[in-house]
């Protein structure tokens, strides 16, 4: 099959969100999806996992294309994000690591992908011939039938190039003058995280709030629980990716991220958000200089990592830190509609005694997502 083939079979499906990492042995494929869906380009491959989360509760029908070694990267976002949730994600991954492969640190993990997916529970489907591609589409349609995640594995055997220019180099970069003036005053923190987040919750009217896994959403429940805040339970690193898959499948509705230092530490996804250029996503970078949640750890680069010049390197349009609750305030009203926004929010370390959230993961997710629909 060659990826005309296969990209109709996706569009039968309703697919108009794609996700990709590219892979060599699908070049063709790869190249057109970004001409034939609306397409986010990863620099990690487990940020798909979180961007199509968002993009579904959001009333989307995202795909995740990939090489099938990053399902290594993937594992754990999807059992701790889609599974937890009931969250559907279709997965369609050219399958490395067979009896022809050239490149043995494809090998090991590749060969065992069938019996590891099965061991995790996540349904595969292995495309038993290049006259198959409907085997493509009936796998999309269970993994939204069954709200769970559905990997296709499609062997080199069963793909061929259409003609696509597969081997064309893109244009060269554009000549550009970048001029930052950067002065980095940091102040002595006077807030804890629960008081940023109260103050954070006090300004929103029909934001969409995403909070970041652990203590973090537990201070936002206390704080102000409504049925359009959205609740991490696991999946390090998700939040801001989560944030930009809602972002961009509803570009009408202001989406705020209360995301930590240490998960942006740990992510990739700015740029990719910088790329995506959504107007309407602000990031809120809570940084007290620990890891929070399991303790207050301190984290590395405690007094060193500057999250606020990250974000402009990054491509954020804007980004600009504050340490107190007015210029919190006055950052989260100037940054609506002028997104990219990335808020570096300074705070002192320590966690709220608030209870665990009581409520389940299918009801956080279904109370947002019929907020959404009412006010799409």
């Amino acid at each position: 099959m060659d990826e005309k083939q296969i990209i109709s079979q996706m569009k039968s499906q309703g697919i108009d969100l794609v996700c990709s990492i590219p892979c060599d042995k699908a070049k063709g494929l790869f190249f057109s999806l970004p001409e034939e869906f609306r397409h986010i380009g990863l620099t990690r491959e487990e940020d798909g996992v979180g961007i199509s989360a968002g993009a579904y509760l959001a009333g989307a029908r995202p795909l995740v294309a990939l090489q099938s070694s990053g399902l290594g990267n993937m594992l754990n976002a999807i059992l701790s994000l889609t599974v937890t949730f009931g969250i559907p994600l279709p997965i369609l991954a050219s399958w490395r690591g067979g009896e022809k492969e050239s490149i043995l640190a494809q090998v090991p993990f590749n060969r065992s992908l069938p019996r590891i997916l099965s061991a995790a529970g996540i349904p595969c489907t292995i495309v038993s011939g290049p006259d198959k591609p409907d085997e493509i589409g009936d796998a999309i349609t269970a993994s939204y039938r069954s709200r769970q995640p559905h990997v296709v594995l499609v062997p080199p055997e069963c793909l061929e190039e259409s003609g696509c220019p597969a081997t064309a180099l893109p244009p060269a970069p554009a000549l550009r003058t970048l001029s930052i003036c950067y002065e980095r005053k940091w102040r002595i923190p006077v807030m804890r995280r629960y008081d940023a987040i109260r103050q954070i919750a006090s300004l929103v009217n029909d934001e969409i709030l995403v909070s970041n896994i652990g203590v973090p959403s537990k201070e936002l429940f206390a704080a102000r629980d409504r049925p359009e805040n959205f609740y991490m339970l696991g999946s390090y690193t998700q939040a801001s990716a989560i944030g930009l898959g809602i972002a961009v499948a509803l570009p009408k509705r202001r989406v705020i991220v209360l995301d930590g230092d240490g998960s942006l530490l740990g992510s990739s996804v700015l740029t990719v958000i910088a790329a995506s250029a959504p107007k309407n996503l602000t990031i809120v970078g809570l940084d007290n200089g620990v890891f929070g949640s399991t303790g207050n750890q301190p984290r590395p680069g405690t007094k060193t990592a500057d999250l606020a010049l990250m974000a402009l390197g990054a491509g954020f349009a804007v980004s600009r830190a504050v340490h107190e609750p007015g210029e919190l305030a006055e950052a989260i009203r100037a940054s609506a509609g002028n997104g990219p926004s990335f808020i570096h929010t300074r705070i002192l370390p320590g966690n709220a005694d608030v209870p665990n959230i009581p409520i389940a993961p299918s009801q956080i997710r279904d109370r947002l997502m019929t907020a959404l629909r009412a006010r799409k």
